[in-house]
């Protein structure tokens, strides 16, 4: 499973992990179950960046800080799924013109308007967050793809690595990584709010993959990442939105 765990830092983030790892379905498999642990290795390193940015930065450049560290540590793998699920879900046609439009290698203009959404996004919430919840924000994320994952087909016909992560998501897959975030929500202050930011999020995101399979039949690499960033700033929204309504309670 170690092995597995460095497969996944290794496609799925740009941190260097000190040897070439090559994509192995087995190991790959095995290590679906710590999906949500490599999203707090990514919050570990947000977490220190917030906290130095805390002492030395004005908010808003916290945030911008932020977002290009989120960048950088990702390599953005999630975002061009975005622009490609933008482009393909919103596009207003329907079968196999959807796939060809999230497979063309040029962007649309609703692919544009989603990463300008969710940049945008990402570092206003990044400037008024705290460092716990930028520190849990990509282990929702990642919680999320396995939830709305969970129990689905992979959508295209082609296989690939997407087709391993999707359909290689089972029900013991699914609670370890459920299980992963309850104990990270645990471990932070204020747990009650963020562990209930989480799952209403966590929910969301089912309703949207449900949306998603209705129109293509399933999920695939590019949905996967479009419902990642899209749950990273759901549940940020939440959080905000919990805190204000304690402190007016």
């Amino acid at each position: 499973m170690a092995s597995g765990f460095l497969v996944l830092l290794s496609f799925f983030t740009q941190i260097p992990i000190g040897k070439k790892i090559e994509y192995n379905e087995e190991n790959l498999k095995k290590a679906l179950g710590l999906y949500s642990l490599m999203g707090a290795v990514i919050g570990i390193i947000l977490f220190i960046i917030a906290y130095i940015s805390n002492l030395v930065f004005a908010d808003y450049v916290k945030g911008i800080v932020l977002t290009i560290g989120y960048l950088i540590v990702t390599g953005g793998i999630h975002l061009d799924g975005s622009a490609d699920s933008a482009d393909g879900l919103f596009s207003g046609r329907t079968g196999n013109r959807i796939f060809e439009i999230m497979s063309d290698s040029h962007i649309g203009a609703f692919g544009v308007l989603c990463l300008i959404i969710i940049v945008l996004t990402q570092s206003i919430l990044f400037s008024n967050i705290d460092i716990f919840t930028i520190f849990l924000m990509p282990i929702v994320g990642r919680t999320s793809v396995i939830v709305s994952s969970f129990d689905k087909k992979y959508a295209k016909k082609t296989k690939g690595m997407g087709t391993v992560f999707i359909e290689g998501i089972t029900t013991e897959v699914f609670l370890i990584n459920l299980l992963i975030l309850a104990i990270c929500c645990i471990i932070v202050p204020n747990r009650l709010v963020v562990l209930i930011s989480s799952f209403i999020t966590l929910f969301i995101a089912y309703l949207i993959s449900n949306w998603i399979e209705n129109k293509i039949g399933g999920m695939t690499g590019d949905t996967c990442g479009f419902i990642t960033e899209i749950s990273q700033l759901i549940f940020m929204v939440i959080v905000l939105f919990m805190k204000g309504l304690l402190w007016y309670i």
